[in-house]
């Protein structure tokens, strides 16, 4: 299996690459997103891959960070998400909006994604919000408006939950999980307890 490629950026075209590694092009299919990261043709580019193998194909996803593939390998883990629907969940939003919606259970979001549908988008709940908002907790509150990050109500109640004996990345992914609209709660003790009840 090919875990990452390193060469020259042939060719770009609208949602794949060419990569040159020692006189072989490799078509490398990527999120549009990614895409708009990377240098000019003629430049040394190193992409993370994701090799899927059918009967009849053998396609290469890539990506420029480690967590975008590793994320992408996740979703597709999912009965009935295949790569062309993991890659195009990950092309929608940037990363963090997209754990968020997982982690916070937005169905909406997720089944707004052409190709998914609600019980699609429910299924990815179901079987990932657990699992990401473990692996991804850190990244998960970034995905928070930032009036919400920022507020010292969110900031009180991360303090109380550690005080409880969870890590920092665990409150960090219950206060996402929860689903609470810290732009409304005024006082810590509310906070707590929407966090809390969602964990129980």
């Amino acid at each position: 299996m090919i875990s990452h490629l390193s060469g020259v950026l042939e060719h770009i075209d609208t949602n794949y690459v060419v990569v040159d590694v020692a006189g072989v092009g490799y078509h490398v299919n990527m999120p549009p997103s990614a895409m708009n990261r990377l240098p000019k043709v003629g430049s040394q580019i190193k992409l993370f891959i994701y090799q899927a193998v059918r009967e009849n194909d053998i396609s290469l996803y890539g990506f420029d960070t480690k967590e975008a593939r590793g994320l992408f390998v996740t979703l597709i883990s999912v009965s009935g998400i295949g790569p062309k629907m993991g890659l195009a969940l990950i092309a929608s939003f940037p990363l963090d909006k997209l754990v968020t919606a997982i982690t916070m259970g937005d169905i909406a979001l997720l089944s707004s994604v052409s190709g998914v549908g609600k019980k699609t988008a429910e299924r990815l709940v179901v079987e990932l919000r657990e699992k990401i908002s473990k692996v991804y907790g850190l990244k998960a509150l970034e995905g928070l408006p930032l009036s919400q990050v920022d507020s010292p109500v969110v900031q009180d109640v991360m303090s109380a939950l550690i005080a409880l004996g969870y890590n920092a990345k665990e409150a960090k992914s219950a206060i996402v999980s929860s689903g609470a609209d810290f732009d409304k709660i005024t006082s810590v003790e509310e906070g707590i307890k929407k966090v809390l009840s969602r964990l129980v």
